[in-house]
């Protein structure tokens, strides 16, 4: 009972108390600019992938990923599906998670989705945005004046690496981790309050 108390109040602590902000992207800002009519092809053979860095302050929850996307109406592809991996030598790695984003329409716009499981990325760390559909063709659009690492692969096949290129409009939210010393002072809040119930 008292671990179940526990972890009812950390919940609510992480849902209510902590702060949303943009920890990694193309531009470093939300929602992220974009380049209209420039653009990668997703297709269900194409994946397209970036690598970003965690800003300081860390480590983070993964909250919410917006992405500048939208699909051609003769080329139905209304929803796509992006990862964040690890960092393989260089190249996209192993995925942490994995989420569906739907809603993308034929006009060029900012869309987002929400992480259900729980990611957390350390500070300074490298990590990938892969993305890719499951049929048609969805269009992630570049980000303004944004250079830098993409790759692509072809099938599930090797990545290829392109350096100074273009890269897509997106951004990362999240949210601190709470210190060891906040947890503990939360349990102990829980216990306290327990305590008075029971008496």
């Amino acid at each position: 009972m008292w671990v179940t108390f526990l972890i009812i109040l950390l919940t609510i602590d992480h849902l209510l108390f902590a702060s949303i902000s943009v920890i990694a992207g193309s531009s470093g800002i939300s929602p992220p600019p974009f380049w209209e009519d420039s653009f990668w092809g997703m297709t269900s053979s194409i994946e397209r992938a970036f690598p970003f860095t965690v800003i300081p302050g860390g480590p983070y929850f993964v909250e919410e990923l917006e992405v500048a996307a939208w699909h051609y109406e003769g080329l139905a592809g209304s929803t796509a599906f992006f990862s964040i991996n690890v960092d393989n030598e260089g190249k996209p790695g192993d995925a942490l998670a994995t989420i569906k984003m739907t809603g993308i329409t034929t006009s060029q716009q900012v869309v987002s989705t929400t992480f259900t499981e729980e990611v957390i990325l350390n500070s300074d760390s490298v990590y990938w945005l892969v993305g890719g559909t499951q049929q048609g063709q969805v269009n992630w659009s570049l980000g303004e004046n944004v250079f830098g690492t993409a790759a692509y692969r072809v099938s599930q096949g090797e990545w290829t690496i392109l350096s100074n290129s273009n890269v897509s409009a997106y951004a990362i939210l999240g949210s601190p981790v709470p210190e060891p010393a906040t947890l503990l002072l939360l349990g102990l809040g829980g216990l306290t309050l327990l305590r008075k119930r029971r008496a």
